[in-house]
């Protein structure tokens, strides 16, 4: 990878790391009710979901940028996360595929998941969804505000863990880009 190349993937995973930053804010602004409620008509709740559409679209943007695939990584992403230090597995990886091919994914889930509750942009813990609902429950868009995990498509992602990652890739970019650190 050219040394340009590698420049500007650097600072797009930065970019990308505040975008999802950003995100989260306005989620914990939501859940901490400084940016209104529910009850104060509804526009918040929608808010909400808009940030959270955003941190997904962010963190597998992060993922594909790492060169991450449902099974294994691709080579040419090598160099950026050597860079930033990623070994193994990333929680990042879960987020990979969700802005690819949204109506196919959509149109598959809503075929599953007929016949069954269909939950949406709700915010409310998933034991409580299971209480209400039973196994019937399904779940298009849900977070829950106790494990900070979110159930977009029935699949089960953990915010908290994403958000610990790219917060420490944050922090490298930072610290390397500061220092005029490329290779």
């Amino acid at each position: 990878m050219e040394v340009g190349s590698l420049q500007m993937q650097v600072r797009e995973v930065m970019r990308q790391c505040e975008f999802a930053i950003e995100a989260v804010q306005g989620m914990n602004g939501y859940l901490s009710g400084s940016a209104g409620s529910a009850a104060a008509g509804g526009a918040r709740l929608t808010s909400f979901w808009s940030h959270t559409q955003n941190f997904v679209l962010a963190a597998g943007l992060l993922a594909d940028l790492f060169g991450a695939q449902v099974r294994g990584w691709c080579k040419d992403s090598k160099e950026l996360r050597h860079y930033f230090g990623v070994s193994g597995d990333l929680h990042l990886k879960a987020y990979v595929d969700f802005y690819r091919d949204y109506r196919s994914q959509l149109e598959n889930w809503s075929v599953e998941a007929a016949g069954g509750m269909v939950v949406d942009a709700t915010v409310m813990p998933y034991e409580k969804v299971l209480a209400n609902y039973g196994e019937a429950a399904r779940c298009l868009r849900l977070f829950d505000p106790v494990t900070f995990k979110l159930y977009y498509l029935d699949t089960e992602l953990d915010v908290q863990k994403a958000v610990d990652e790219l917060v420490d890739f944050y922090k490298v970019g930072l610290e390397k880009l500061n220092s005029g650190f490329v290779r």
